[in-house]
């Protein structure tokens, strides 16, 4: 659903699911670049996933990818290190995975946890803790673009504000030490009111903004709320 050339919304409920071959699951891919890209080739990708069972996450070759648990009680990651153990490069200072032997390494994931973030030739296989788990996947093609996923929380009002780049100020964000966004989004993870030109659109679980440069977003809510932050640069 697209509001005006600056802000889209994507309604979760509105992108179609895909089942897995292997009948564990299946994703709803909430965006693509380029648009019709194949899942081969692609620039960058925007997915979530609904996991019913145990089983090997897929291959992508040259890609690197960001898993956030949304919902269920999470999961547990068989992880081959033999392979490549530096592919794994977003565990804390003081995090160790843990392994019985030489070539397998373990990861738990749950709600709670930030984005793991991992080399998509990295051979895993995943086995929930319990329930059924829900979870949101970032993927970009490696030398090309690079993302920053981070989880949200606010009660009452979140302003997010994006100041465009100009011809004036373009020298000042090539300096600057974060790099410059190609894309910016917002993952809705519980209902909320989005204020936009004097509108109020009702925004529910798993829907996702686009802000585009010179965007502001103003959400509003009731309740402690969360969101996922992801923004795409290039490299």
């Amino acid at each position: 659903m697209t509001l005006n050339i600056q802000a889209q919304l994507i309604r979760y409920q509105d992108c179609p699911s895909t089942p897995w071959k292997n009948g564990g699951g299946s994703t709803k891919q909430l965006l693509i670049s380029p648009i019709n890209a194949e899942l081969t080739e692609f620039d960058y990708r925007i997915s979530i996933a609904s996991i019913g069972s145990n089983g090997p996450f897929s291959l992508f070759n040259g890609i690197d990818r960001q898993l956030v648990i949304l919902e269920g009680d999470g999961v547990e990651l068989s992880i081959d290190s033999h392979e490549g153990a530096k592919q794994i490069n977003d565990l804390g200072e003081e995090e160790r995975i843990l392994g019985d032997t030489d070539t397998t390494e373990y990861k738990r994931l749950t709600p709670i946890d930030s984005p793991f973030c991992f080399a998509g030739e990295t051979s895993i296989t995943s086995q929930l803790l319990g329930s059924n788990v829900i979870d949101f996947n970032v993927m970009t093609k490696r030398g090309v673009f690079k993302a920053h996923t981070q989880r949200l929380n606010f009660d009452g009002i979140f302003i997010e504000e994006n100041t465009a780049i100009t011809n004036n100020n373009q020298n000042e964000h090539c300096n600057a030490a974060e790099y410059v966004p190609i894309v910016q989004l917002l993952c809705c993870l519980d209902t909320m009111t989005w204020e936009h030109n004097s509108k109020f659109i009702k925004i529910m679980p798993y829907d996702m903004l686009i802000i585009k440069p010179g965007e502001d977003i103003k959400l509003v809510t009731t309740a402690p709320s969360r969101l996922l932050s992801v923004t795409i640069a290039a490299c």
